[in-house]
């Protein structure tokens, strides 16, 4: 009898896996869905950006609001450590033969089903900002081939606001750039200088929360990474372990992904543009040095001898941030740096940014259409 009520449970449970297999649907359409929305940009602006969007985002980001520390950071190590646990405790389980092998493979179907339903949640919750059409055509931009002169008159005068704000800032007993605030006061006064910006650019004209500090942000040094906006908790996090010369944009930048500005080259242009608003010489200095370097790169690729003219007109102490934020993201250098960037270039590259990690250098075309419109 024992033996024949195992086979009807098995059969039973056979026959419940079986009926939540077209739950499996949802991971192809979590790749399907993104692709049918970048098919028709105007269309996803219209329903998703301006009406959708705005709502989802007041709800998440005003809930993890409430919240003084990093939400999705702490559901990310709760559900890290649970989605392991739960794995092991299954596989012993089903190798000690306290469970038959059916109900393991039950558990890894439940594992691909929350897998698929969280990549239709990440579209809904902010995915299909990537689908909006660029922000040069949102900000009537002229984005076109420009002369290098151009270019190395913008760098000039990005150099030249950065060395006047330079003098007005903080150093430490190194002479290095450090902020004379708590973050806290930073961080707080995001909303305000994207508000700021919203009155002479309309397009910025929505509800932004202060970003967070990350309580492991050195481990984000070892990735790479600088900040991460969370769609889930519409959450803009921030590695605050990194140099002070650009933690001010890197909040403004995951800022800018909260306010609907998905793509990385775009949020740089939209943080410059912030931090630029801002009445402290700190956020403003954090903002134009962002641009700065972004700009220096692309001029030093187009002609290097008006790149060595710009860099000889750096002050001293602007070259001395540099050479300290260099050598400190430089410490972090290795395999774990590499896999992350490779994993964040497939990850931009399968959301339609087809450059990869190399499109942040588009953030100069936006600024020179800006400073030449």
């Amino acid at each position: 009898m024992r033996k024949n009520a195992s086979i009807t449970e098995k059969s039973l449970y056979s026959k419940k896996l079986v009926r939540r297999l077209p739950w499996l649907a949802l991971i192809p359409l979590g790749f399907l869905l993104p692709r049918l929305a970048s098919s028709f940009p105007e269309a996803t602006e219209a329903v998703y950006s301006r009406i959708i969007y705005p709502a989802v985002h007041f709800l998440l980001s005003g809930f993890s609001s409430l919240f003084p520390f990093s939400l999705a950071e702490f559901i990310l190590y709760a559900l890290s450590a649970g989605v392991i646990f739960l794995t092991l405790y299954q596989c012993i389980r089903c190798i000690f033969r306290r469970i038959a092998p059916i109900r393991l493979a039950g558990y890894f179907l439940s594992l691909f089903i929350a897998a698929g339903a969280m990549l239709n949640l990440f579209y809904f919750s902010w995915g299909f900002q990537y689908s909006r059409p660029p922000l040069s055509q949102l900000m009537s931009l002229p984005v076109k081939e420009r002369p290098v002169e151009e270019l190395e008159l913008l760098c000039t005068e990005l150099a030249q606001t950065a060395a006047r704000l330079r003098d007005k800032v903080t150093e430490n007993e190194d002479g290095v750039f450090v902020l004379s605030m708590p973050l806290a006061a930073y961080f707080d006064a995001v909303p305000d200088d994207y508000a700021r910006l919203s009155q002479s650019e309309p397009f910025f004209n929505g509800k932004v929360f202060p970003p967070k500090c990350v309580t492991a942000s050195v481990g984000l040094s070892y990735a790479g990474i600088a900040g991460i906006f969370i769609p889930f908790t519409g959450e803009s996090n921030v590695n605050v372990d990194q140099p002070a010369m650009l933690l001010i944009s890197s909040a403004a930048h995951e800022a800018a992904h909260s306010l609907g500005i998905a793509r990385e080259d775009e949020a740089n242009f939209a943080a410059y543009l912030a931090c630029n608003s801002s009445e402290n010489p700190e956020t403003a200095y954090s903002g134009v040095m962002l641009a700065l370097i972004h700009c220096g790169n692309q001029l030093y690729a187009a002609d290097g001898d008006k790149y060595a003219a710009l860099y000889y007109s750096y002050s001293a102490a602007m070259l001395r941030d540099m050479n300290h934020y260099n050598a400190y993201w430089s410490s972090f250098e290795g395999p774990v740096d590499d896999t992350f960037s490779q994993i964040n270039d497939n990850y931009l590259k399968f959301n339609q940014q087809e450059l990869g990690v190399k499109s942040y250098g588009a953030m100069v075309d936006l600024m020179l259409a800006y400073r030449f419109r």
